[in-house]
């Protein structure tokens, strides 16, 4: 299982660790004053502290423990790819830390110097993006299947791996939440033939069956273009940051590819 302390590993990635900064002030940062600041905020993220900004904090409900586990798997396995293969480019932002507070979880991770894909197209001339965009959407593309190849923890069972509550994320589900916790595959597709046959009732015919694959893989599924953010690295290179791992869970494949299509569902899964 995931580590229970909320502190994160020094991971080095060249000689100078670009990182050191901000992890030492993340490391030994006063909660207390994260806390208050973060009152009444509307929105459950900043950059920390407001004045001078060293890391990027996201607040929420307890499920940001699974968030932060599951963006800790992608951080180091993105990782050793690009150890193992220099072409590759593709990061995930570095958690830091992580820590609870009454009802509020706060994830304290690296601050990106970069922008959502839709803002870097501004900084080109709208002929030279329409010439090189491919290339950038590629690069995501290029991402998604690098997760999707991460081996799968002997341990894992369909949802995020962690050690809080394992409620999958999907937009499958009602409000994009699974409304149960499910210990196998076996476990998973029993409830939405389940659900089928409910939401079918009155159709001719028997309802659709549902077969899933009988292996887990890592499923990143919020294809939200501001999820997707660009640099140019010291080198020159595009560099392409995958941010936001709320629905991120090891289900079977086919989850991936329904959130690839972004679908609307027929009809939702609940607790049925």
């Amino acid at each position: 299982m995931p580590p229970e302390d909320g502190a994160a590993p020094p991971h080095f990635d060249a000689v100078v660790d670009p990182n050191a900064a901000a992890r030492a002030f993340a490391l030994t940062m006063s909660e207390d004053e994260l806390c208050q600041r973060t009152w009444g905020l509307y929105r459950p993220f900043l950059a920390y502290p407001p004045e001078r900004p060293m890391v990027f904090v996201k607040f929420g409900g307890h499920e940001k423990q699974a968030e932060a586990d599951m963006q800790r798997l992608a951080y180091d396995w993105l990782r050793q790819q690009r150890q193992e293969n220099p072409s590759c480019n593709i990061y995930v932002p570095e958690v830091f830390k992580v820590f609870s507070r009454d009802d509020a979880t706060f994830i304290i991770m690296e601050l990106l110097t970069a922008a959502h894909v839709n803002d870097f197209a501004k900084t080109f001339d709208p002929a030279i993006w329409k010439q090189n965009e491919a290339r950038y959407y590629e690069m995501i593309v290029e991402g998604i299947r690098l997760l999707s190849l991460m081996p799968v923890p002997p341990d894992a069972t369909p949802g995020p791996y962690t050690r809080a509550k394992r409620f999958i994320k999907h937009m499958l589900f009602k409000d994009q939440e699974a409304p149960v916790i499910y210990d196998t595959i076996e476990d998973l597709e029993g409830h939405l033939n389940r659900v089928a046959e409910i939401a079918y009732d009155h159709e001719p015919g028997p309802p659709p069956k549902v077969a899933l694959e009988k292996e887990l893989v890592f499923c990143y599924t919020d294809f939200n273009d501001e999820n997707f953010m660009f640099a140019n690295g010291p080198d020159g290179r595009p560099r392409l940051y995958i941010v936001d791992f709320e629905h991120a869970s090891f289900l079977p494949l086919s989850f991936l590819s329904y959130a690839v299509l972004g679908r609307k569902p027929r009809w939702y899964t609940s607790k049925w």
